[in-house]
This record gives structure tokens, C-alpha cells and sequence, in this order.
């Protein structure tokens, strides 16, 4: 469903003829988001604004690259190339179609050594932001149960309501989520908001998404994305400030662990 958070944080075959928006399913309405707006090649530049309970800010830059596989499988890096504290640091995902994605963080203080993020980890926080591990990996829609919910209007634009649940008992298990509801817009397919309800069903998290641009054919981004914590009152701003949709932007030797190894990700 998701891919890396604004995911952070978020091309079905054209479709020629209407859509009859009635008799889609759940499922059916998430096929048409991961397949519209899945490029096979991507980077971002980010302006990432973490916001404390109490309004204090930490800015930071962001890089973040995607790449698809001859197999069909996306590889992810985030990079954050400032401030001082937080420079250098990198998280690299491998997805599998058939198997837990692989995750490894990489810390410049631990010199050429990269640390496996396991599963059990995988609720924890990403580097003091809302996003935890697991809202960055990519999500076999074949785990999940979908269940389409009346529609919504949401600013101003109709919304197909889904609540996307974990249905493989690996999953169940290891998310930190009940489920989550996402708000489609119907025009596009676009998910515009995620509600993120914890184990006993409470919301903890909701992530909206801002200044919708079309990136390319039936594929559309986000300029700007929140990501709220209801749980401790922070919160996550992302601003795009730069977006290529071409292979020369996403390397297949960036996603390699020896790249950060070698410290050639480094700015």
C-alpha cells in the first residue's frame, strides 16, 4: 500500500475507459494506487521539519532514492545530509516479494559497519521522527485484508475510505498497527491521508498529504506530507524541493550496502 512512508513518506496499466467507482473493492482501490503511482526510478531532495510538543523545530535535509528491480522489487535510501548531528546517517531497503524485507542503518560513528534493523525492531521510531521502520518498507497487499468503507468528501474532493488490516499472522504479530484507514481520492488514486490506530484501536498517527502535482501520466506526488503524533504531540513536516522521475537519479550501485560502506553517499 504504502512506499517508505511519504512515505518520506507515497504505473497501473492505463486505463482507456471510465471506472465504475461503485463496484470497486478495497483491494481493488489500492491496486489502483500502488500501480498508478509506482515509478520504476525516483529521487527526492526534502526539507524535513521535525516539531516538538512544545513548538521547538529541527530542520533537516533529506535525500531520498527508489529504484525497481529487474524482479519486480523496489530498493530504498534515505540519506540525511544535515544538521551535523544526524549527517551521514542512512537507512537502505531491499524489498522481497516472498520474504520480510531487509533493512540496514547505517551510522557514521560505527565507521564501515552496518547494523540490521530486525524485525522486532521494526516498531521503533526512525531517528527521532514519527515514521517508524516499519512505515518505511514496502507492504504485499496479499498480507492485508481491505475493506471499503462509505466514501468521504475531503476538501473538497470525493475520497474512496479504506481500513487496510495485517491478515498474515507473521504481520499481525509484528506491526505496531490494528490496521490504518487511508482516504483515496477518486479522481486520481492518490492517498491524500492515513489514520494509524494502534493495537486497541486507538488513532495515534495521522499522516496527510499537501500541493498534489502530476509527475508523469497517471502518476501524481505530494509536495508536502505531515505526519502527526497524537501520542506525544510531535509531529513530521516534509517539503519536496526537488523530484527526478529518471534512472540517472537512482543508481543501482547506490543501493548497495558497499556504497555506504565506502562513504561514497556521503555530501
Amino acid at each position: 500500500m504504502s512506499r517508505a512512508g511519504v512515505g518520506f513518506l507515497i504505473g497501473l496499466l492505463w486505463i482507456a475507459g471510465p471506472i465504475e467507482a461503485e463496484e470497486l473493492t478495497g483491494r481493488q482501490v489500492l491496486d489502483q494506487v500502488a500501480e498508478r503511482h509506482e515509478a520504476p526510478y525516483e529521487f527526492e531532495a526534502q526539507t524535513m521539519t521535525l516539531v516538538d510538543k512544545k513548538g521547538n523545530q529541527e530542520v533537516r535535509a533529506v535525500r531520498r532514492h527508489a529504484r525497481r528491480g529487474e524482479d519486480g522489487q523496489f530498493k530504498y535510501l534515505f540519506v540525511f545530509d544535515s544538521p551535523p548531528g544526524v549527517k551521514g546517517v542512512a537507512l537502505l531497503t531491499w524489498q522481497h516479494a516472498d520474504a520480510d524485507d531487509d533493512q540496514w542503518l547505517y551510522l557514521p560513528a560505527q565507521g564501515d559497519q552496518l547494523k540490521r534493523i530486525a524485525k522486532g525492531s521494526k516498531k521503533n521510531y526512525f531517528m527521532g521522527t514519527d515514521f517508524t521502520f516499519e512505515d518505511l518498507v514496502s507492504e504485499p497487499r496479499d498480507k492485508f485484508a481491505f475493506t471499503r468503507l462509505a466514501d468521504e468528501a475531503l476538501d473538497g474532493a470525493g475520497c474512496f475510505v479504506v481500513d487496510v488490516a495485517p491478515a498474515d499472522p507473521g504481520l499481525i504479530k509484528e506491526s505496531g498497527y490494528q490496521k490504518r484507514t487511508v482516504w483515496v481520492r477518486q479522481d486520481i488514486f492518490f492517498i491524500v491521508r492515513t489514520d494509524y490506530l494502534d493495537k486497541q484501536g486507538k488513532l495515534v498517527k495521522r499522516q496527510t498529504a499537501g500541493e498534489l502535482v502530476n509527475a508523469a501520466g497517471p502518476t501524481w506526488r505530494a509536495t508536502t506530507a505531515r505526519m502527526e503524533n497524537f501520542s506525544n504531540g510531535h509531529a513530521t513536516h516534509i517539503r519536496v524541493e526537488k523530484r527526478l522521475l529518471e534512472e540517472s537519479a537512482a543508481p543501482e550501485e547506490h543501493f548497495q550496502q558497499r556504497f555506504l560502506q565506502s562513504g561514497q553517499h556521503l555530501r
